[in-house]
């Protein structure tokens, strides 16, 4: 991580920004740069870390992980761990609803429905299209 990042994360978790950030948020005529569209990589990179600590600091108020902590979101390594584990901890627990979602739906379906394939009839199949 070379020092531009470093500053950027700064920034970016500051409570400064992270006020004006919700003020953008939740008010749609606050501005946080000069322009409103055509941000540069430096705006998007900044946009992108006030996001991800506004999303970590909600979580830390709900105290709902035991894992992230104050000191965890104010260290850059730290914080990139955490954030690879909660995305880890969310892709299991996503799996993990599908595979009892599939489960609930084998024990409600009816054992004595019977599909009908003959010839010139059609059938109909349900496709399931959110993401595993």
């Amino acid at each position: 991580m070379d020092m531009l990042d470093k500053k950027i994360r700064k920034l970016a978790r500051s409570q400064k920004w992270q006020n004006l950030y919700q003020a953008s948020k939740n008010c749609g005529f606050v501005s946080l740069f000069n322009n409103s569209h055509n941000y540069s990589g430096l705006q998007i990179k900044f946009l992108y870390y006030l996001s991800v600590y506004d999303m970590l600091y909600a979580e830390l108020a709900k105290h709902e992980d035991p894992f992230l902590s104050e000191q965890v979101i104010q260290n850059d390594r730290r914080c990139d761990c955490y954030l690879i584990y909660r995305n880890k901890k969310h892709d299991y627990l996503w799996k993990q609803y599908r595979k009892d979602e599939r489960a609930r739906d084998l024990k409600n379906r009816n054992p004595n429905r019977r599909k009908r394939t003959s010839k010139g009839k059609q059938t109909s199949i349900n496709v399931d299209l959110r993401r595993e």
